[in-house]
């Protein structure tokens, strides 16, 4: 069984432990020192592996554009850890608010329009690829674009991309596929997935496990497993009352299923907790969001045997907060967040 300070090579990209920063959103933007200086505290902490949040892939389209971020990819890999940028698709295209299928002001996305979709996937990977980048990982969770395919709450087509679990399928296959065509061989490809709605009527976890087949047959890398439907929910952003590891036990269902590594992330907070997710086989990552905003120097601690000296996060959720109101995130317990340098 792993431990949380074994490294892991996977398809020769080489990451140092089994921790990984999750992709929380900052609004602090990210072609700018403080992004880099942000980034680069928590790699000096002592994580393995930094999942740089949600990227609209129409930014990525300009290969300019992401270009700007090499600086941030090269400080990260300086340092010592791997950096994975995360690619994000919203309900606009050409600014018209689309969806799987008509709801509310949202008409239903044609089949035209969803393979343009796909081809912005491909065209953003291989400008993450000539970046620096390590790999990329696709947003297919939390109740956002690409998770509204696969979930039947969200998806009612009655074409190829619609209906039984292999048909809501389709889309995420279609992306994988697209963007390894795009990358090659050796460029990493993560998809976060929720395993579950948590809703009635929505997706159980046997058609996520059965998801995570399919993608690991058309070339994924690594499965990263949230829950959850978005922004307001529970799942999705685990309380203070909620247990550690809260979602250890759907990456299990899934890591079941598969052979690539699967990424663990809800409410990790003691070195532990973290053992145990890997010690019992339910996964080979394990991702830490809030509790990394908190203290950068959580693995560092952790390793060195420190753990009473952690600033423990509280999951007041304040940082949620400030993000969703569209300011920069900020911490009560680490007042130096976003002012690292």
């Amino acid at each position: 069984m792993a431990h949380l300070f074994d490294p892991l090579s996977i398809k020769g990209v080489e990451l140092r432990n089994r921790i990984v920063f999750a992709p929380v959103v900052t609004n602090f933007g990210l072609r700018n020192n403080q992004a880099i200086q942000y980034f680069v505290e928590r790699v000096r902490g002592g994580v393995g592996l930094i999942i740089i949040h949600g990227t609209p892939v129409d930014l990525l389209l300009r290969a300019g554009w992401a270009q700007g971020l090499r600086p941030l990819v090269m400080a990260i890999h300086d340092r010592g850890a791997k950096a994975v940028l995360q690619l994000w698709h919203g309900n606009e295209l050409n600014g018209q608010a689309v969806a799987p299928s008509v709801r509310e002001s949202y008409r239903q996305i044609t089949r035209e329009e969803i393979r343009t979709v796909v081809e912005k996937f491909a065209t953003a990977a291989r400008h993450c690829q000539e970046a620096g980048f390590d790999g990329v990982e696709v947003h297919g969770a939390h109740g956002y674009f690409i998770h509204q395919f696969f979930s039947p709450l969200t998806n009612q087509r009655s074409d190829e991309y619609g209906g039984n679990a292999e048909k809501r399928m389709l889309l995420g296959m279609e992306l994988v596929v697209a963007m390894r065509e795009a990358v090659g061989e050796k460029f990493l490809l993560l998809y976060r997935h929720s395993a579950v709605d948590g809703i009635p009527g929505g997706t159980p976890i046997e058609e996520s496990a059965r998801f995570a087949q399919a993608l690991e047959n058309h070339w994924l890398d690594v499965i990263d497993v949230s829950a959850g439907m978005g922004r307001t929910d529970e799942l999705s952003i685990p309380p203070a009352s909620a247990p550690e590891g809260t979602h250890a036990e759907l990456a299990a269902k899934i890591k079941a299923k598969v052979t690539i590594p699967v990424i663990a992330v809800g409410k990790v907070q003691t070195r532990a907790g973290a053992e145990k997710i890997l010690q019992e086989g339910q996964a080979d990552l394990v991702a830490l969001g809030r509790q990394l905003l908190a203290d950068p120097y959580w693995p560092e601690k952790m390793q060195e045997g420190r753990e009473d000296e952690v600033v423990s996060c509280t999951y007041c959720n304040f940082c949620t907060q400030e993000m969703h109101a569209g300011r920069p995130i900020a911490c009560l317990q680490n007042p130096n967040l976003g002012q690292e340098k």
